[in-house]
């Protein structure tokens, strides 16, 4: 394989070019000026040098692409993108040869070796892209020329960076704006931004979503015993068995894409009904008689309310708690988010809040001053802290709902649970 040396903030790529000439590394991509110091250090190996090897990368990964010659589907929003993108993956594998993003490889280094891993022959190429600055899916859009571009929506994400909700759909905007006429948008029927987007393609805009308006609708909702939602769509009965109405969105996203690839309705249905959460994503977990739901992998105020929405839809022999950290990138927006984001969970009708982090000081005390605030409201500047503490309200029958954005790493205090319990978790449904 080659080894593209590639400089970042913990670290520089050449470091280690003798050590990945050990490995078993083909050749080398260096940054020009460093080939002498990487023949010396791995003679014997081609060396290819480059003015900067993050965008030797992706020019090698455009021209990857455009050599496999794939229909390409790329999927961005502020949340659901990976989800959205696994449903998608899962309903065209039956009538193409699907190649797909690994996990969240999303941005500017996981977008070109997603391309660079797809194999010959792949007919569809399905990837996902984020962004956390300006111009950033531009220049995906630029390497993996999508066909199809999905916009799950557009939510309070990286706001530290974007500034307001306006920059942030500016900013996925950028996909559909990349599309061409013989492209197609698909753009989620009931965002406040859905005018905006579609405005911003030159491409025909398919839409989805619960508004009558919507191209592809999703209607006809129920809960599904054992967790998870039936629904239709166009006619045609489907179901999702994970938590979360708004992971219906993702369904219909899904859903809408494989009617542009030809794919029957009845298909779609199936391989949406088999596609399950995924780590950090809404995976319910049952611990020593306890009911876990783990959204651990992120936190937006959007995610957030959806999340309790869903939460205070499931049905548990007993109480309700919430165990939430930071919402991050909110930026001079994080305290008036975080006491919003409050007020809305103290109204919930949960038995408790327990929060972790610094940001979460301003929902504790907005959510402690509600009409039907819970009885029990902390806080924890330590995870190991806070589950012991929870640890000590916890009954057998309760649920819990824990969430927070990623660097706060929330499912420590689930793992700490196990341990305090001496019970290894068990996946439900």
């Amino acid at each position: 394989m080659l080894f593209v040396a590639l400089k970042g903030e913990g670290g520089d790529g050449h470091d280690f070019i003798a050590e990945a000439a050990v490995g078993g590394a083909a050749a080398l991509l260096v940054e020009r000026g460093r080939g002498a110091g990487a023949k010396e250090a791995a003679p014997g190996l081609p060396v290819f040098e480059v003015r900067n090897t993050l965008e030797g990368l992706q020019a090698l990964a455009a021209a990857w692409r455009n050599r496999i010659a794939p229909k390409v589907v790329a999927i961005t929003g502020s949340s659901g993108k990976t989800t959205a993108k696994e449903m998608t993956a899962a309903v065209l594998s039956g009538r193409y040869s699907v190649h797909a993003t690994s996990g969240n490889l999303n941005n500017h280094i996981g977008v070109p070796l997603t391309i660079l891993s797809m194999p010959e022959g792949t007919e569809v190429l399905v990837t996902e892209m984020g962004a956390n600055h300006k111009g950033e899916i531009e220049r995906l859009c630029a390497i993996a020329r999508p066909d199809v571009g999905v916009v799950t929506n557009i939510g309070p994400s990286h706001l530290e960076f974007f500034g307001t909700l306006k920059g942030v759909a500016k900013a996925k905007s950028e996909l559909v704006a990349s599309l061409g006429e013989d492209g197609k948008a698909v753009l989620p029927a009931d965002d406040d931004f859905f005018e905006f987007l579609a405005k911003r393609t030159k491409a025909p805009v398919v839409s989805f979503g619960f508004s009558e308006k919507a191209d592809v609708r999703i209607e006809d909702i129920e809960s599904r015993e054992g967790g998870g939602y039936t629904f239709a769509i166009g006619g045609t009965g489907m179901e999702i068995r994970r938590f979360g109405r708004h992971h219906l969105l993702n369904a219909g996203a899904a859903a809408a894409v494989a009617g542009l690839l030809a794919v029957p309705a009845p298909e779609a249905a199936a391989a949406i009904a088999e596609t399950g959460a995924f780590d950090g994503r809404g995976v319910v977990f049952d611990v020593a008689g306890i009911t876990f739901v783990d959204e651990t992998y992120n936190s937006n105020p959007a995610s957030l309310r959806a999340a309790v929405d869903a939460f205070m839809e499931m049905s548990f022999d007993g109480r309700r708690w919430l165990v939430l950290g930071d919402m991050l990138e909110l930026g001079k927006t994080a305290g008036e988010l975080h006491e919003e984001a409050g007020a809305y969970c103290g109204k919930a009708g949960v038995e408790g809040i327990i929060t972790l982090g610094d940001e979460t000081v301003e929902l504790n005390r907005a959510a402690a001053v509600q009409r039907r605030a819970p009885e029990i409201i902390s806080h924890f500047l330590d995870a190991a802290n806070l589950a012991a503490y929870l640890d000590g309200l916890l009954a057998e029958g309760d649920g819990v709902l824990v969430k927070g954005s990623r660097e706060m790493r929330m499912e420590t205090v689930i793992e700490e649970i196990e341990k305090r319990r001496e019970s290894a978790r068990r996946r439900n449904g």
